[in-house]
């Protein structure tokens, strides 16, 4: 496969994901309320499996929410009369939403009921997680923020979703974890040749017109702040 049909496939599906947050008043409530329930999870100490099923949750929910309007629309595409048919096709594809939201009720009410039973003492007791599990978190959330800077920004700026236009997701991503690997090895020589990578990252965008300069310091701004603040902050 070539490199560019490669690329191409990536901004299709991004593409994808766009349209649908911008013309979806459900997707929009799917992606707030998930970038908010991965923030709130840094306060929960919760083991992989739990966390797994919370992820299995959240995807499920906007996967299913997906499909519907994807369906949806091929019904309106197909169908421009009344038919009881497309009825009960559209009727189908609500009904898997609301199962698979109603499944992510069922998950958020095990994982987090007895937690925050006691408010009180949630608030007056520290973060207790792993490494590991913070820099899951740091790298999910500057994911999920960089493709909401994409829906923001990125037809605007010009460029594609996946490729070039608003924030740098590959320099996000790279000072994002230069930065864990600073605060986790506590090594200057480490942290040193982290921050040089990521700055060859972010040096590549530019150099290979892909990026402005603006997008790359964006991308690496952001990348630093939410690891500080999930490393140093929160946790």
């Amino acid at each position: 496969m070539k490199k560019s049909n490669f690329i191409s496939s990536f901004n299709y599906a991004v593409q994808g994901i766009i349209s649908a947050l911008k013309t979806e008043k459900n997707m929009k409530f799917h992606y707030l309320a998930a970038l908010g329930i991965i923030i709130i999870s840094l306060f929960m100490d919760f083991s992989r499996m739990e966390f797994m099923l919370l992820i299995f949750a959240i995807t499920f929910v906007v996967t299913a929410e997906m499909i519907n309007t994807a369906i949806e629309r091929t019904v309106d595409l197909v169908v421009q009369d009344y038919n009881p048919i497309a009825k009960y096709v559209k009727d189908v594809s609500a009904g898997a939403v609301l199962i698979s939201a109603v499944n992510a009720l069922v998950v958020a009410y095990l994982l987090f009921y007895d937690r925050l039973s006691n408010v009180g003492d949630l608030l007056l007791v520290k973060l207790k997680n792993s490494v590991q599990h913070l820099s899951f978190i740091s790298i999910l959330l500057v994911l999920i923020l960089t493709v909401g800077g994409k829906y923001l920004w990125a037809k605007k700026n010009g460029g594609t979703y996946f490729q070039g236009g608003a924030i740098s997701g590959h320099t996000s991503l790279a000072f994002c974890a230069a930065t864990i690997i600073a605060f986790v090895s506590e090594n200057i020589l480490v942290s040193l040749a982290a921050y040089g990578i990521a700055f060859l990252v972010g040096e590549s965008r530019i150099e290979g017109g892909i990026h402005k300069i603006s997008e790359v310091v964006s991308g690496a701004i952001m990348g630093i702040l939410v690891a500080f603040i999930v490393f140093k902050v929160i946790g």
